[in-house]
């Protein structure tokens, strides 16, 4: 493959998947099922007497709820119907405005931007790189209503600084924790702290529910009561004593909010049987891609010119991703000339994850194109990540690191 070739064929959008004439690719997977993961499914399609809202959704909830510490938890198609449901009950609209991180994937902001509500950008932490309490609290006015945190990448926002932030303001919060299922500050997990978290269990996650998926928690006894009707369509028994079982209907539909719609954002057993299963490894598999992350920072700690996010003292970061940032301002070069080098030299498929969401028409042509967040435009222009998955080898965490040393030596002696 030529290097003009290996530039521009892209692949997948989201940079993900095997490209030929690399090699290193980006995979579209964080890691394949086992045998046990595979035979869970397998079990709901050969006895499961129901398909949806069924006795597997029930234990998955109880799973999850367990495991993450939460007082309430949601089973859901996807993280982005878990945001969407999150911004409901914050019961915002037109006139409000929702504090969100300017850098973060599309979905955590598209369900608060679809309620009307204005969305102001806050800017990102110097050092751990995701959105900065001291930002958002210099973003509050009386508008105001909701505090919309993202623990990017697998690394936790410090919750703490914004528990006390909501507190004083009298304001909720959404805590967007689809890429750091199992992270967490002093033991206590993200998604337990705010008024809702949102997880994701999509395909590039370190737990997938055959390709989407996710989890609602909930705080209040309040926000919980409201989960189900607006997650499957209003659907509830009709209460009181029935003469006959089908007398006026098997099931009732009603209203949970006021002049809101419910939706249907209802998962599979067969996925929620899977997730049960998942969890039982993910602690495991966290492990395993902070014990590599740790052995990759180590190997190119000597490179000044590259950097990484800070990790607080009692944070567990479960790395997500793996994300560089590259000063080469004092030799004249920038991040495209390095992974300009990955890329045609090396055969590292290393990719941009993506734009500040200000940046992209969507947003902007949404009304959302205004920002002030300066260290997160100085910073993104400089970041990217390598290849990752759960399960890399020690030979191929080698060739990253002795691929970004040659990268940027080579750049230096332009």
């Amino acid at each position: 493959m030529s290097n003009q070739s290996k530039t521009t064929k892209v692949g997948d959008a989201s940079g993900r998947g095997t490209v030929a004439g690399y090699k290193v690719n980006f995979p579209a997977r964080m890691r394949s099922y086992t045998e046990s993961e595979i035979e869970a499914v397998v079990n709901v399609m050969r006895n499961a007497e129901v398909q949806t809202q069924g006795n597997y959704m029930k234990q998955f909830e109880a799973d999850f709820k367990a495991y993450s510490g939460a007082n309430y938890a949601f089973a859901v198609d996807n993280a982005t119907s878990a945001l969407r449901l999150a911004a409901i009950m914050c019961r915002i609209g037109p006139g409000d405005e929702v504090i969100a991180p300017g850098y973060t994937f599309c979905a955590s902001a598209i369900p608060f931007g679809m309620t009307g509500a204005t969305i102001v950008w806050a800017d990102i932490d110097p050092k751990t790189w995701v959105v900065d309490p001291k930002s958002i609290e210099s973003k509050i006015t009386p508008k105001t209503k909701v505090l919309l945190v993202v623990h990017l990448l697998g690394m936790p926002v410090n919750m703490p600084a914004i528990l006390a932030i909501a507190e004083k303001h009298n304001l909720r919060v959404v805590e967007d924790c689809a890429q750091a299922p199992g992270a967490s500050i002093n033991g206590k997990k993200v998604g337990s702290f705010g008024d809702f978290g949102c997880f994701s269990f999509h395909g590039a996650k370190n737990i997938t529910t055959l390709g989407e998926g996710g989890m609602l928690t909930v705080r209040s006894a309040e926000d919980a009561a409201l989960t189900p009707g607006l997650r499957h369509n209003g659907v509830r028994p009709f209460t009181g004593e029935r003469q006959r079982y089908w007398v006026p209907a098997m099931s009732n539909v009603d209203i949970d909010l006021e002049d809101v719609w419910p939706n249907n954002f209802s998962i599979g057993e067969a996925q929620c049987a899977l997730g049960s299963e998942l969890l039982k490894t993910l602690d495991h598999n966290n492990d395993i891609i902070i014990a590599q992350a740790t052995k990759l920072r180590a190997a190119l700690s000597g490179i000044p010119e590259i950097t990484f996010a800070h990790i607080p003292d009692g944070y567990r970061h479960i790395f997500h991703q793996f994300v560089l940032h590259f000063d080469g301002s004092a030799f004249g070069k920038n991040r495209n000339d390095l992974l300009d080098f990955l890329t045609e030299e090396a055969a590292v498929r290393a990719i941009v994850q993506y734009h500040p969401l200000f940046r992209y028409p969507l947003f902007q042509k949404l009304g959302a194109e205004q920002h002030n967040t300066p260290v997160l435009d100085d910073w993104w222009d400089n970041s990217f990540s390598l290849p990752w998955w759960i399960g890399m080898s020690d030979e191929t965490l080698e060739y990253l690191a002795d691929s970004v040393k040659a990268g940027v030596a080579a750049l230096k002696a332009k």
